[in-house]
């Protein structure tokens, strides 16, 4: 995010001095394959205007989208997560040939969110609306979230491109539309609820601390454009994330952030890294603090014992794994934030840390099968078993496993 707002910066300031020489040096290299996920891209023209989306399935041995029977052929939760890849290539490694797709996606997301704020998450084939199934409802939950992440990239994308004045007052304004459910959740500080685990903070969205990991990441995002004040909101879901860890001196589980009441898993689990970018604004070290118990306790344990997917933990302490399956989303999670955690601290430990969890995707992983194929920009869905790999190259891992690439800047 940093290296992004430093030239979103620098184009929209006159504070910036380029030298001609400097205007004609080559963009640096992405280090990503997009031949896959760009595979998967399609459009639809919906009341006059192009939406571009990713589709959600690739099934082996072809890769060839699939629709999902009962979903649609596109969703929320894989656009908003594509956007931040688009940023990422359009900001830094000046792939301008991306924009129209992030200008579209922009519009699907749009398309997909109402003004009261709430969100849909499938869309059909004939761009019709998924209204009906129980992950497409509207509702401020995890397609609500993954939206704003999504709406946050198009905010830092837009505002270098003038033209599209319009579009970018369109996102501001329904970027704002979530602040009443922020606040709704948030305005419950510091009210606890008492489960078998001890007191567990009220003033998260739907009790869910994964799901409220990515709404921070897309507020410490908005946050640092200057145009949003999400300062209180930040604070606050930070509290909330550092009360879901476990905190047992001498536990096997010691630092693990759960994901849901009782219960940790593989996807969705970003506090490391959303409190890393909250540490960032605020300068709580509270929040590193916490980040730094996890990454020297419970990461120890995810490594030693190959990367499990599910953990649930009984009053008493004692605890039940789960080993399978094991999916980029879960990987990527615990990447970044031990890649942001080591370049903040400039431990090598932890960089080293980072790097054992990164070469899952080579091979180093209980089925000792290279998951990202550099030569496609696949990544499978993930690890059945020790003897069984789920061939098929899905939206989501895929966008995942290049979010990793990018972060670590080469493969």
């Amino acid at each position: 995010m940093r290296t992004i707002l430093v030239i979103l910066y620098c184009v929209t300031t006159a504070l910036c001095e380029v030298t001609p020489g400097q205007l004609n040096q080559k963009p640096p290299v992405s280090p990503t394959n997009l031949t896959h996920a760009l595979s998967l891209v399609d459009s639809l023209v919906i009341n006059g205007e192009v939406l571009y989306f990713i589709r959600i399935y690739a099934d082996a041995p072809s890769y060839e989208p699939v629709a999902a029977p009962g979903e649609g052929i596109a969703c929320v939760d894989d656009v908003g997560r594509f956007m931040e890849v688009l940023e990422t290539e359009i900001l830094v490694y000046r792939q301008r040939r991306l924009l129209p797709i992030a200008i579209g996606m922009t519009r699907f997301l749009l398309y997909m969110s109402r003004e009261d704020g709430l969100w849909y998450n499938f869309i059909y084939e004939d761009g019709s609306i998924n209204r009906t199934h129980r992950n497409s409802r509207a509702e401020f939950g995890w397609w609500a979230v993954r939206g704003l992440r999504g709406l946050a990239a198009a905010e830092n994308i837009l505002v270098n491109y003038p033209e599209y004045g319009l579009l970018l007052t369109a996102v501001e304004k329904r970027i704002r539309s979530a602040d009443s459910h922020i606040e709704a959740a948030v305005q419950k500080y510091p009210r606890r609820n008492m489960t078998s685990l001890g007191p567990r903070p009220a003033w998260l969205v739907k009790d869910a601390p994964d799901m409220n990991s990515e709404l921070l990441l897309a507020l410490t995002k908005l946050q640092e454009t200057g145009k949003f004040n999400y300062s209180d909101a930040i604070r606050r879901l930070s509290k909330g994330l550092i009360a879901y860890q476990y905190r047992v001196p001498d536990h096997d589980l010691d630092g693990m952030y759960f994901s849901w009441d009782s219960l940790w898993h593989n996807w969705g689990n970003n506090q490391a890294l959303a409190l890393l970018e909250a540490y960032e604004i605020t300068g709580n070290d509270t929040l590193l603090l916490s980040v730094r118990r996890w990454a020297d306790g419970f990461v120890l344990f995810v490594l030693e014992n190959n990367f499990p997917q599910r953990i649930t933990v009984a009053d008493n302490g004692s605890y039940s794994v789960t080993m399978f399956p094991q999916i980029a989303y879960g990987i990527n999670s615990m990447y970044r934030g031990l890649k942001t955690l080591a370049e903040i601290t400039e431990n090598k430990q932890y960089a080293e840390r980072a790097e054992r969890v990164f070469q899952w995707y080579k091979g180093q992983n209980v089925a000792g099968k290279a998951m990202y194929q550099p030569a496609t920009g696949r990544c499978y869905d993930g690890i059945n078993s020790a003897v069984s790999i789920n061939m098929n190259a899905g939206a989501e891992s895929t966008i995942e496993s290049l979010l990793s690439i990018q972060k670590r800047g080469y493969y």
